[in-house]
């Protein structure tokens, strides 16, 4: 147990949000992506991670999901931007790098998000 939470202390230390979605839910995430999102762990556990993203980007997040949990990571850009919703309505665009790995032997993306870049969205 102690191992667990010596692990735990070092991801919450991370810097950048890090999350790892599965079966439509936020499985894990860190404490950098409570602060980024505004909700606490416990709003987050009762969310769908569809349900942080901007509803015009919604569409193309689950289209690149789907391509990921897939394994064709590579017909995806490296770094997939989009917006997200915060608790109190701030939209922030974030850039990804989502990793596909394992979680209770199914396929789940490992992401860290960074906020701050130039864009190179054209919507």
């Amino acid at each position: 147990m102690e191992d667990k939470y010596f692990y735990r202390q070092i991801v919450d230390e991370i810097p950048l949000p890090l999350y790892v979605f599965q079966d439509g839910e936020l499985k894990f995430i860190n404490q950098a992506f409570v602060d980024f999102s505004g909700y606490s762990r416990d709003e987050i556990s009762k969310m769908l991670f569809i349900d942080l993203i901007h509803p015009e980007d919604k569409d193309d997040v689950i289209r690149m999901t789907k391509l990921a949990l897939s394994g064709k990571l590579d017909n995806l850009p490296q770094e997939p931007e989009f917006r997200i919703v915060r608790k109190d309505g701030e939209v922030k665009l974030v850039r990804i790098r989502p990793r596909l790995i394992e979680h209770n032997c199914q396929p789940a993306i490992l992401g860290v998000a960074r906020e701050n870049f130039p864009s190179t969205r054209t919507h």
